[in-house]
């Protein structure tokens, strides 16, 4: 059921950003895009754990952060720009923070130019959100 969710929310933001998802592809588990935001998250993995056993590194451990408030996971300490933000981590904010975190929250402390390819961005964003996401 998560899987399924994840996929139909996946695809109505590739959807609103004009990138071209096909019906069979939303249907299965997009084992190829997954793959390729493992691929992708390598670049993040020195700085952010996924799963929540683990602790914080550089930044803060992704444990649940879909639907999160910004700046809340516990015992990480936050730029004051990304404390004062007062974001919530949806898919919408997830994306755009991914493109270009500096547009996001300027003076935020992640050290990050962001992803400017829409496809690579949602690859990512299923990889994490499938780790993040209780099962």
């Amino acid at each position: 059921m998560i899987k399924r969710t994840l996929m139909i929310a996946l695809v109505a933001l590739a959807a609103s950003q004009s990138v071209t998802v096909s019906a069979q592809t939303a249907a299965a588990a997009d084992a190829p895009d997954l793959k390729r935001g493992k691929l992708l998250y390598i670049q993040c993995r020195a700085c952010h754990e996924l799963k929540a056993d683990q602790p914080h590194k550089v930044g803060p451990n992704l444990a649940g952060l879909l639907g999160s408030k910004g700046a809340s996971a516990e015992d990480f300490t936050y730029s004051s720009a990304l404390k004062a933000a007062n974001l919530t981590w949806d898919l919408k904010t997830l994306d755009r923070w991914l493109e270009k975190p500096s547009a996001v929250v300027p003076g935020n402390a992640m050290a990050f130019a962001g992803i400017a390819n829409p496809k690579d961005r949602a690859s990512l964003l299923a990889y994490i959100v499938s780790e993040t996401t209780a099962k």
